[in-house]
């Protein structure tokens, strides 16, 4: 399962994304994968994932996020400003694995 989050420019997410690595190593799932970029390079990237996960500084764009993902049937969902916040990566981690059930 490859992860995406995307955020104004990728730099917000990358903390959160080192801290998913760590996470899914712990938790030896193997098969897991996340990456974080800008939401200006999702549609040219888009089909290499399987789940969209959404920063909460960028909620704006959803209508756009809403019609590239339903385009592509990707599920996405936008991150809990408190969640993201807190960078709690377990919690995140969760999300986007019950998004893909």
């Amino acid at each position: 399962m490859n992860i995406l989050l995307v955020c104004a420019g990728g730099m917000s997410t990358s903390l959160l994304v080192e801290r998913m690595r760590k996470e899914i190593e712990k938790r030896n799932l193997k098969e897991v994968k996340v990456d974080a970029n800008a939401i200006e390079n999702l549609e040219k990237i888009i089909d290499d994932y399987d789940v969209i996960l959404v920063g909460p500084q960028i909620r704006y764009k959803e209508p756009y996020i809403k019609n590239l993902c339903d385009e592509h049937k990707k599920p996405y969902t936008i991150i809990p400003p408190a969640i993201y916040g807190l960078v709690d990566e377990a919690r995140i981690l969760d999300f986007a694995l019950n998004l893909k059930k």
